[in-house]
């Protein structure tokens, strides 16, 4: 089913889905900004079709919609358990294809790692219905089209805004009879960005073995630059869509220190304390030791052990983020240039020989 929709009727549609399903889309939080009388672009719920931010690219991942940065996974009081409980409404989550492919590798990790589903997750994760937001063209920063997700077909429904209305692809039957009575049939294909002004070509491009890359990488001096440059503030990963690290800890309420919650929250690999063991070790003490060990699990590691695509997916959100403005593209382009000189060298000893 294709249709067009004015702003009214989609108006009118949002009103009759309120209480049938949460509505989840980028809109800003007002004075939320980096900066004084800035606005946040985050996912919240939105009511009405002119709160969804649609002509620029989100500060922060639909990730959040699935992974809250804080969540209570359940409350304890002495022996007995009670879970927390969630919106019982399923989910419309508006968002674009990078997004949809970062939602595939977050699938990956808290549903099929270690052959085990992460029962928090998946409650949510079976809710959402997939909302592709068009991209009229590239944002700034983005290398989607490197990174091979600027396109997908993993999708409940496509939408292209325009300042009067929106066109929309229906393909799940459930959502078809809530669109049956209002808007104009119309023939919609969604577009997608064919290019990028940033692009990227990635360590496995110009050496198919992963272990290699690692060692080359691994021993590289270069990265020290980024002991200087590099605050471990973790901006990076908060923005990311495919960070998937958290801890889990207990919180005893003071009034009963037998009555408390169990807390997930979002971490970060970049900040100094992430590796903290007993008796004060650590693995990773310098920054750059962790914005390396970052960048191979982005764009090396992870494809590695799973053997399907690179953990990235060329959203350029840490980009965009960093308040020191280290370029994640131009990290990733300088390691490939490292990886491809290193076996030319190596192919010039042997030839010598």
């Amino acid at each position: 089913m294709e249709k067009y929709l004015s702003m009214d009727e989609l108006n009118d549609v949002f009103r009759q889905l309120g209480s049938q399903y949460k509505i989840m889309a980028p809109a800003y939080e007002h004075f939320g900004g980096r900066f004084a009388h800035t606005d946040n672009l985050l996912y919240q719920e939105v009511k009405s079709a002119e709160q969804i931010v649609w002509k620029k690219k989100s500060h922060f991942s639909p990730k959040e919609v699935v992974l809250p940065i804080t969540e209570t996974l359940f409350y304890f009081n002495g022996d007995e358990l009670r879970e927390s409980r969630i919106d019982p409404r399923p989910t419309l989550l508006f968002l674009r294809s990078c997004d949809i492919h970062a939602l595939e590798r977050l699938d990956h990790m808290y549903l099929k790692n270690g052959g085990n589903a992460d029962y928090y997750y998946e409650m949510k994760r079976k809710k959402l219905k997939l909302i592709l937001l068009e991209c009229s063209s590239s944002f700034e920063n983005c290398f989607c089209v490197s990174m091979g997700t600027n396109q997908t077909d993993n999708y409940d429904a496509a939408v292209r805004f325009s300042d009067n209305g929106l066109h929309i692809q229906i393909n799940d039957n459930s959502l078809k009879p809530l669109f049956e009575t209002v808007g104009t049939e119309t023939d919609y294909q969604p577009q997608f960005v064919q290019s990028n002004p940033t692009t990227v070509r990635t360590p496995d491009q110009v050496c198919d073995d992963p272990n290699l890359i690692r060692q080359i990488l691994q021993n590289e001096p270069s990265w020290a630059q980024y002991d200087s440059r590099c605050i471990g503030c973790g901006r990076c990963t908060t923005s990311c869509p495919t960070c998937s690290c958290h801890s889990v800890f207990d919180v005893a309420y003071d009034e009963n220190p037998t009555q408390g919650e169990r807390r997930r929250q979002q971490a970060s690999c970049m900040t100094g304390d992430f590796t903290n063991m007993a008796g004060g070790h650590k693995f990773r003490e310098k920054t750059s030791e962790r914005l390396r060990y970052r960048a191979l699990h982005k764009v090396n590691d992870y494809k590695a052990r799973e053997g399907t695509n690179h953990m990235c997916v060329g959203c350029g959100r840490c980009d965009n983020r960093c308040p020191q403005y280290i370029s994640f593209t131009t990290i990733v382009n300088r390691m490939t240039d490292i990886v491809e000189q290193h076996l030319i060298d190596r192919q010039k000893e042997k030839a010598d020989v």
